[in-house]
């Protein structure tokens, strides 16, 4: 007697019900502390996140970094007034001045083109001193 694609899939979950641990349910809502120290908790996050791709989409469930962990970016050191600025100035460096009205550029300084876009967009004014 051969069985239906219905009933073998049926068969199939009931086998893996008991195969398979079950995972603890997701909280209904809410944050989730994440510790990322090695590669499996990178993969068992990442499975995590699959397990409740629903739950992350609808914002019902969102991941925080446990621990101390430090911003992805670090607050800038505020600039010193009238320093100017050698090397490659880059958009970051730029937006590191945004509010200081001008740019002192050491005479080598090579300004990127979106640097320079990003100082234009600032109102800010660069000036070479030679």
């Amino acid at each position: 007697m051969a069985m239906s694609g219905q009933e073998l899939r049926d068969m199939v979950r009931e086998i893996l019900k008991e195969v398979v641990p079950s995972r603890a349910a997701a909280p209904a809502g809410g944050v989730e502390r994440v510790s990322l120290n090695s590669d499996a908790d990178l993969a068992a996050f990442v499975r995590r996140v699959l397990d409740q791709q629903d739950a992350v989409r609808s914002g019902k469930l969102r991941f925080v970094l446990a621990g101390n962990a430090q911003p992805a970016v670090a607050a800038a050191t505020p600039p010193r007034a009238g320093a100017e600025l050698g090397g490659v100035i880059t958009e970051t460096i730029i937006d590191r001045h945004a509010g200081a009205g001008t740019v002192l550029l050491a005479p080598g300084a090579v300004v990127t083109p979106l640097a320079r876009d990003r100082a234009r967009k600032l109102g800010l004014r660069l000036e070479r001193r030679r």
